[in-house]
């Protein structure tokens, strides 16, 4: 009984739990909306992708500043967060809201706005998950967004079983946590300082342009893809992300765990293991087995293996181009990392433009996600080599953290 209490400890400390648990609740909630509530179809699907805003964004603001130390010692951590998020409302409200109008002109104003309340109350949820990662443990912050998905699946399956809208089944599962977060006992902080707004919103400013910058990469891309090859290069691409739908919950979770972990972050971990695993299942089957192929997507039982082969490696090089930014990100000066993640954009960005020229094919764009893939990797592998020689070694600057944590370290088997 105790070994397994404790397997179930160490997995909620994780962030493999905590990422498989959001992927889990997006998937199901829109599989009830297709079933129980398909005039509100449209709505959730796109609130599905409008959440990825908020993620992106407080990741970028709070969660980086506080990885790379960024962030003075004597900030005020709860205080600056919740005036992040607080400060990020309006214009990812005017964003949303306006990316429904553009996308779903049909609906009503009162429609589009229900749909964006879940979306602007995650705002806070994942700024108050970077704040206790920093002043509290690594499992307390897991809590949050762990607790917020399973509510929102229990608010979903009650939803549909009252035949009420699911577009807001998110909304008491977030006012619950944050209810919880927001009235408890805040941490001591004596001689620490509120910053102001201004300051507060400077502190992440770099990692925000390079974050968006990186989601502009992300929406063009598919659209390249449908210019140059077809719709049916839309639907491909689609269907293998789907496939490496499991990859991309364990890279994300190592990704989320070395930004907590800071300056403290290693090279090997365990949920970096299990992501190189994850890699080599996924893409044995998709290699393998054409009917998993055909399940996903017609089109994809008509690409051939050398075009499968071609985009599994894209995925390695994913995976270590990742790694690789991550750590530069935890280590450079914010300028310096932005200029680094500008670079690979522009080699990314000039990918696209070669594939609206050459590719005709489906394969042909296989070839180019792979050739700018390893050109991104090598960028950010020579980055940090150059990086290391220009850095002289000695203490970090004052003011500056060391890492995430400012108490005493997590416990050692606090990553899975």
């Amino acid at each position: 009984m105790k070994l397994l209490v404790d397997g179930v400890a160490r997995v909620q400390r994780s962030q493999v739990s905590v990422q498989a648990l959001s992927r889990l609740c997006s998937v199901f909630v829109f599989l009830l909306a297709s079933w129980g509530d398909t005039d509100r179809l449209a709505l959730v699907a796109l609130q599905g992708a409008l959440l990825a805003i908020p993620y992106t964004l407080i990741e970028a603001l709070v969660g980086r500043p506080l990885s790379a130390g960024a962030v003075p010692e004597h900030w005020n951590v709860e205080c600056w967060a919740k005036r992040v998020a607080a400060a990020t409302l309006l214009p990812v409200g005017l964003v949303a809201f306006l990316s429904a109008s553009v996308a779903l002109p049909q609906t009503s104003v009162a429609d589009r706005l229900v749909m964006i309340a879940p979306v602007l109350l995650q705002l806070p949820v994942e700024a108050m998950f970077w704040s206790c990662a920093r002043t509290r443990s690594p499992a307390r912050a897991n809590l949050i967004p762990q607790l917020t998905a399973l509510g929102t699946l229990l608010g979903a399956t009650l939803l549909v079983a009252a035949d009420l809208r699911v577009d807001v089944a998110a909304v008491p599962a977030q006012v619950a946590v944050l209810a919880w977060v927001l009235l408890r006992r805040p941490s001591a902080g004596h001689g620490q300082t509120r910053p102001g707004l201004r300051a507060s919103m400077s502190a992440g400013s770099v990692y925000c342009l390079a974050a968006v910058v990186d989601l502009s990469y992300t929406i063009a891309l598919p659209s390249v893809a449908g210019a140059a090859a077809g719709q049916s290069a839309v639907v491909v691409l689609r269907a293998l992300d789907l496939a490496f739908g499991p990859f991309h919950v364990v890279l994300s979770a190592s990704t989320r765990e070395d930004i907590v972990a800071g300056r403290r972050v290693r090279w090997f971990t365990a949920t970096r293991a299990l992501t190189v695993a994850t890699w080599l299942g996924v893409s044995a089957v998709v290699l393998a087995s054409e009917r998993v192929r055909g399940i996903l997507a017609t089109e994809l039982t008509t690409l051939g293996v050398l075009a499968l082969c071609g985009y599994c490696a894209y995925k390695l090089l994913l995976m270590l181009s990742t790694w690789a930014s991550t750590r530069h990100m935890i280590h450079a000066r914010p300028r310096r990392y932005l200029a680094s993640a500008i670079g690979s954009r522009v080699i990314a960005f000039g990918g696209v433009a070669v594939a609206l020229v050459w590719a005709e094919r489906v394969a042909d764009l296989m070839l180019q996600l792979l050739v700018c893939e390893a050109l991104v990797a090598a960028w950010f592998a020579a980055r940090m080599r150059l990086g290391r020689r220009e850095t002289p070694p000695g203490p970090a600057p004052e003011g500056r953290a060391a890492s995430i944590p400012a108490g005493p370290p997590p416990a050692a088997d606090s990553r899975v």
